[in-house]
């Protein structure tokens, strides 16, 4: 009987051991595809640029409006006053209360839009009319550019664009009214490139316009009367 207790208690000795010496496996990574997370960064999604928002102002009669807030760059100003018979005139004026621009200088009625180039800050509008008006401002930002050849075509005071060019540009215009046709390429920040035309009454000719800065561009048409522009390469 004691050797078999000896006996029993080696057993469980060596039992006990070797249950005390099993040593972890590594973990692998997990295998590509297989569903595990990365811990690196996802790339962030673009975003689209959004549109600025328009800047509606109206009145009746002469006024001045209230004060209104631009970013930097190229800003339209579309007028309009449809039942005016004497003198509708839109001044510009900067923060200081100065003169920046005479957008609109009319008799009668009008519809019609300019472009200017501002530098980001506080403006407000000196207008002078003998009946109900309306003035918005837009900011185009991000447009998509035409292509050239492009044509525009319009009648009265107009802003057409964004078009691309390789800083040149072939300009062939047509013009039939009796007051000043003015043709001013203008870069997206609204700054003047170009004045191909600047003619009184019925015009027909062309001009290949240079422009210091890239495009886009865009096109300000001073005409009392219809007109078109053929737009191409020199």
């Amino acid at each position: 009987m004691g050797v078999l207790a000896v006996v029993v208690v080696i057993v469980v000795v060596v039992v006990a051991t070797n249950s005390g010496d099993k040593t972890s496996t590594p973990t692998k990574p997990a295998p590509a595809g297989s569903g595990a997370t990365s811990s690196q960064p996802s790339s962030a999604v673009k975003k689209t640029p959004r549109a600025l928002p328009a800047i509606r102002l109206a009145g009746r009669g002469k006024q001045a409006s209230p004060t209104f807030t631009v970013t930097d760059g190229l800003a339209v100003f579309h007028s309009t006053c449809s039942s005016c018979s004497a003198n509708f005139a839109v001044e510009l004026l900067d923060s200081s209360g100065q003169t920046k621009d005479l957008l609109v200088n009319n008799i009668g009625t009008y519809d019609g839009s300019k472009a200017e180039g501002l530098d980001a800050g506080r403006y407000r509008l000196n207008v002078t009319a003998d009946n109900a008006w309306s003035v918005t401002v837009t900011q185009p930002r991000h447009a998509s550019s035409a292509a050239l050849p492009h044509a525009y075509a319009g009648k009265g005071d107009h802003v057409k664009g964004p078009f691309n060019a390789d800083h040149a540009v072939k300009v062939q215009g047509t013009n039939r009214g009796q007051g000043n046709f003015a043709v001013e390429v203008l870069d997206a920040d609204g700054a003047l490139q170009d004045l191909p035309f600047n003619e009184i009454g019925t015009f027909n000719g062309s001009a290949v316009s240079q422009m210091i800065n890239g495009g886009p561009y865009y096109i300000n048409v001073t005409s009392d009367g219809t007109w078109k522009l053929q737009l191409s390469k020199p």
